[in-house]
């Protein structure tokens, strides 16, 4: 079955989760599509402006610094061929042989006979940042999964994490969900939990959701493949959805007593 991954550019988390995907399905994924960081219609300078105004000062400019000390290390160590560590999501790619896009539209006609010519059966969305519209869902034989950082049906949307710290849920969990018209609303092939104590911050809960997404994304390929995976329902009577916290609930995060870092 050929894959093609869809990929947010994120230096942070993203790598490993695709390093251990690409560790199991290099040989059948056909290419990686790196998009953009920015979160819904907003621009990156505006998602940037935004989460600028919800982490504050101190927080905002350390994920800046750790940002730009990630870039400088994926740069040199392209420079000097290296692959051990895995720094970014195209330096990743390159290090298994996989074809990289990026700054493309996935739903223009050119992309998608680009995916057509490769015979794309199943897409792999790991924090994508676009929308995936019913000609490309239709063409694609095996399906769109998505994996999504948190328990589906509750807390669709944006910044799951965030939202579940600051709502004081006692855990969180992974969902990687068919794609289908509305955003997050799916069936479930496959769902994980972890645990969230008092003393976790933003940084601890998106690090334990990475690392679950990993095993969570390989499980469901593995499903799909084998043929007729049993699916969870995604019950829209059940849903919460959230978007771009406000400069207020970043407050009231840490009113609560949470921590970013």
């Amino acid at each position: 079955m050929i894959k093609y991954v869809f990929i947010q550019n994120d230096p942070f988390f993203l790598p490993k989760v695709l390093d251990k995907y690409l560790r199991e399905f290099a040989d059948s994924t056909a290419g990686v599509n790196i998009q953009s960081v920015s979160q819904g219609k907003r621009t990156v300078f505006q998602t940037a402006f935004d989460l600028y105004r919800v982490y504050g000062f101190g927080y905002f400019q350390w994920k800046v610094r750790k940002y730009a000390w990630l870039k400088l290390r994926a740069k040199i160590a392209g420079l000097v061929g290296s692959t051990r560590h895995p720094y970014s999501v195209a330096s990743v790619a390159s290090k298994y042989g996989v074809p990289v896009t990026q700054s493309v539209n996935v739903n223009d006609e050119a992309f998608l006979e680009h995916l057509r010519e490769l015979k794309v059966a199943l897409i792999v969305s790991i924090s994508g940042t676009q929308l995936y519209r019913k000609k490309l869902r239709q063409q694609t034989p095996a399906g769109i999964i998505n994996c999504h950082g948190a328990l589906l049906p509750k807390y669709r949307g944006l910044m799951p994490s965030f939202w579940t710290l600051l709502n004081g849920e006692r855990e969180g969990g992974i969902s990687v969900h068919f794609v289908d018209r509305k955003l997050d609303s799916g069936p479930i092939v496959v769902q994980e939990r972890y645990r969230i104590h008092p003393h976790d911050t933003l940084e601890h809960v998106m690090a334990r959701s990475k690392d679950l997404a990993a095993e969570s994304i390989i499980q469901a390929v593995r499903r799909i493949e084998a043929g007729n995976p049993e699916l969870l329902a995604n019950d829209e009577s059940q849903a919460t959805s959230f978007s771009m916290p406000t400069p207020e609930d970043g407050k009231r995060f840490r009113a609560s007593g949470r921590r970013f870092r």
